[in-house]
């Protein structure tokens, strides 16, 4: 009987156990979803819960949690599969022997600072708040996941303000392995997919024993545009695009996270930024970034390089503000500006060294408006840089590297260019600026172009930059005297448009294909040479050498030649200073010019071949321009000087231009003024031979030296063509008839006692006194009485016509056609008073050669 009892119950306890495997499942889960808000804050749904008991497997299925309203599904998955080992948790071991959780779809929602997940995390923590601490020590727990694996799960966020949603699709990982105390290396992996095939990948090693780990996230085709409104909520933009990838590793230890490393790459493609005008200001073909190590603990940031291909900057300056400060929100403040870019320092015993080793700029373009008077500079811009330094003290960093701009160009208001390069290349050796130490490999500029006009005291250059005319300050010797280098200096096919307004009229010259070369330049070195050569006026060529005194380079030598120099060029000049238009004319310069010690010594050599001038009209200075380059020409039309200029630079009141303006000058007016001595030389003359004819009174005599005089003038006629020769009679008649009177009067006591006057003075004074009844007259007196003065009149008339026709008698036998003119005797000339009687001769050009009929 009690057998049959003990069986009967061991079948109906068998059975109840039974029951409950299958029954307990749903029981649990319709008490889960029953109490859900009661235990997770949050009514929930359950499709199917399995439980193995003797596996040690739990299935759930078609799991959901729903928003707070009861009506969206926040939290949702299709499948997940725990596999443990449960009666290992008897000896506080938790061995899971796989974790698989498919499908998770999670929803999070943001409205303003409100998520759709506060009244969970307000549920659990005041659920945490109310759990009786545990005191008893149960001894540390020991853990062996194995297999943890995620698939197919998606994340969505919502920001309802910018009505913006964010999706992460296809987010997977695994994680074989993860043990307390275990001896090998767990590794996970992360992978979810973005949109437009994008994905994000991650996988980590980590050493429980050490606690060390090493990460690597790569990030592929990440599109920017789905970050567009995120950005606009603090930058005035209206879009930005591109595509990011990257891949990074971190090193470190878990127990101190703090001091764990960096590397690994950046690349970001077509990249773009518009305004809100839609305007592009900021984009990049490429960007890439190659970390060498991030070492925030010991605040070590190295670069291995950073590139920028087909950069473009388009900058705006409005007023005192720019389109950047504009878009980002940008105050002009200069002390806020400084505090943000320049911290302060809470950390000055630890040095933060940095240091890129490539900084690359590849075919950058940029483009800027309203600088200054400058309506817009562009260009392109490649550039490789390496940088090294502590942020702590930036201006202590070392810069070396290259830079290349293509297609340089800058235009002020107005749109004319006047700054541009087709190309330039700057090697740098080293920039040390706190060292004021700059050394230069090599500057190279290929086709350069500049503008420069002149407007009265200023220039485009000061107007374009807003550069005030000031008096030069005393400048405060530095502590640091500057170092400068450049291994090598060249300029290739530059141009200079240059323009001034200095008389009233535009002047425009041309220079081109401008060549400068100079080998190392440095500030340490005694002396240091330039050579250069270029192109004027499209003509013209001047080939020039200076070398100057790097720590005074105010002493300077300068060697230069210009040859076929067009003179109308300066036309404007000519009619605004002196009043003559040039019609044509060549010349050849060639000089020697040093300033040293502020002495300026130069030494120059002048050729012009065929100058012509045309009519004077006007002109500041009263210069005889026209007749000097005429007396300058030789035979074939050539002006040959050679012009040596003096000056003391140390007179403030004394400039270069000042110097050299009134050496011409002087040159002219003496030439113009007095061309005897230039003439004489194309003659072979004494100049006192060919600058008069000299008599003595009351001699006639045509002597052999008066013979030779005219032959000199006759010859000049000849070899100066165009030249007006004129004779011009000067004698004081007053004097030559006292001497006539007297002489007429000694000849009637000739007569009279058969006596010379002059050899029996006392018998010639009484003869006077005499004949004239005069006892008180002088021997003139008397003689003027003694002797008609129509008689006297007479005779000197009668002296001077001699020596007028015997000058006349020999030009005109020598050459009938002679021009050479004899002046007739202007009685009221000042120049009459105390003169010998004298033909002087009178130099200028011909009514022919001056264009008169």
């Amino acid at each position: 009987m009690s057998k049959k009892i003990i069986l009967r119950s061991l079948g109906i306890f068998t059975v109840f156990i039974i029951l409950m495997v299958f029954l307990i499942p749903g029981i649990i889960r319709k008490y889960l979803i029953n109490h859900s808000k009661e235990l997770i804050g949050r009514q929930m749904e359950l499709g199917k819960l399995k439980i193995n008991y003797f596996t040690g497997k739990i299935l759930v299925t078609d799991f959901k949690m729903f928003e707070a309203d009861g009506k969206e599904v926040f939290v949702s998955f299709d499948t997940l599969l725990v596999d443990s080992e449960p009666y290992r948790y008897i000896t506080k071991d938790l061995v899971i022997e796989q974790f698989y959780l498919s499908g998770l779809n999670a929803r999070f929602i943001q409205n303003d600072s409100i998520f759709n997940f506060d009244d969970l995390i307000t549920f659990f923590s005041s659920s945490k708040d109310t759990l009786a601490e545990d005191s008893s020590d149960s001894g540390p727990l020991k853990f062996q996941l194995s297999n943890i694996e995620l698939t197919r799960a998606q994340f969505s966020y919502e920001n309802r303000k910018l009505n913006k949603v964010t999706k992460l699709n296809d987010l997977s990982f695994f994680i074989p392995y993860i043990g307390w105390d275990q001896k090998e290396k767990s590794k996970a992996g992360l992978r979810f997919a973005f949109k437009n095939e994008g994905y994000f990948e991650s996988t980590l090693n980590f050493d429980p024993t050490g606690g060390d780990f090493e990460a690597n996230i790569i990030v592929y085709h990440l599109y920017l545009d789905a970050f567009k409104d995120y950005v606009a909520t603090s930058a005035n933009i209206n879009s930005i695009q591109g595509m990011l990838n990257s891949n990074f590793s971190i090193m470190g230890n878990i127990n101190e996270p703090e001091k764990s490393k960096i590397s690994g790459s950046l690349e970001v493609l077509d990249f773009l930024m518009t305004d809100r005008q839609d305007k592009k200001f900021l984009g990049t073909k490429k960007m890439e970034i190659q970390l060498k190590s991030i070492d925030q603990a010991n605040l070590n940031y190295a670069v291995d390089s950073l590139i920028f291909n087909d950069p473009y900057v388009y900058f705006r300056m409005e007023g005192e503000s720019n389109n950047f400060f504009e878009i980002f929100n940008i105050s002009v403040n200069e002390d806020s500006l400084n505090q943000a870019a320049f911290p302060a320092d809470t950390t000055a015993s630890t040095l933060l060294a940095y240091s890129i080793n490539n900084l690359i700029v590849r075919n950058g373009i940029f483009e800027v408006e309203n600088y200054e008077n400058v309506q817009i500079i562009q260009g392109e811009l490649n550039s490789n840089f390496t940088l090294g330094g502590d942020l702590n003290e930036p201006d202590k960093s070392l810069v070396s590297g290259s830079l290349e701009l293509l297609d340089f160009l800058m235009k002020d208001n107005e749109g004319k260019e006047f700054l541009g390069a087709k190309k330039a290349e700057v090697n740098f050796k080293t920039i040390d600026y706190s060292q004021s130490k700059y050394i230069i490999d090599s500057l190279v500029v290929s086709e350069p172009y500049v503008f420069f006009r002149m407007d009265s005291l200023t220039n485009n250059f000061f107007q374009a930059f807003n550069i005030p005319i000031e008096e030069e300050a005393e400048s405060t010797p530095s502590s640091d005297p500057l170092y400068y280098e450049i291994g090598h200096l060249i300029v290739d096919k530059g141009k200079l448009d240059y323009a001034d307004n200095l008389t009233g009229e535009i002047f425009n010259y041309y220079l081109s294909e401008i060549h400068m070369d100079a080998g190392t330049l440095q500030s340490t070195s005694d002396w240091v040479k330039l050579n250069a050569k270029m192109l004027l006026n499209k003509r013209g060529t001047l080939v020039a050498e200076v070398g100057f005194n790097p720590s005074n380079p105010y002493d300077i030598i300068l060697d230069y030649t210009i040859k076929d120099f067009r003179l109308s060029d300066l036309n404007i000049y000519s009619k605004f200073y002196m009043g003559f238009p040039i019609v044509y004319g060549d010349m050849y310069y060639k000089s020697h010019t040093e300033i040293l010690n502020n002495q300026l010594t130069s030494e120059n050599k002048l050729i012009i071949q065929h100058a012509e001038l045309g009519e004077k009209s006007g002109g500041l200075y009263d210069l005889p321009m026209k007749f000097a380059l005429f007396i300058l020409k030789d035979k074939d039309g050539v002006i040959n000087l050679d012009i040596p200029v003096r000056g003391d630079l140390n007179d403030p009141t004394v400039s270069i231009g000042q110097i050299v303006w009134n050496t011409f000058k002087n040159l002219i007016v003496k030439v113009g003024t007095a061309p005897i001595n230039f003439l004489a030389g194309l003659v072979s003359v004494d100049p006192n031979d060919i600058k008069s004819i000299e008599y003595s009174y009351l001699d006639t005599t045509f002597t052999s030296k008066i013979q030779k005089q005219l032959d000199k003038l006759l010859e000049l006629e000849e070899k100066k063509d165009g030249l007006k020769i004129e004779l011009i009679y000067f004698n004081d008649i007053e004097a030559e008839k006292n001497l006539i009177a007297v002489g007429e009067a000694g000849k009637f006591f000739l007569l009279n006692t058969g006596k010379n006057h002059e050899s029996n003075e006392q018998e010639f004074k009484t003869f006077l006194k005499e004949n004239t009844g005069a006892d008180s007259l002088d021997v003139l007196a008397a003689s003027k009485i003694l002797v008609p003065a129509n008689v006297i009149d007479s005779l000197s008339n009668q002296i001077g016509q001699i020596r007028k026709s015997s000058l006349e008698k020999y030009l005109y036998g020598i050459r009938e056609t002679t021009k050479i003119r004899i002046v007739d005797f202007d009685p009221d000339s000042p120049k009459n008073i105390g003169s010998q009687p004298i033909f002087e001769t009178k130099y200028s050009l011909s009514d022919e050669k001056l264009g008169r009929n």
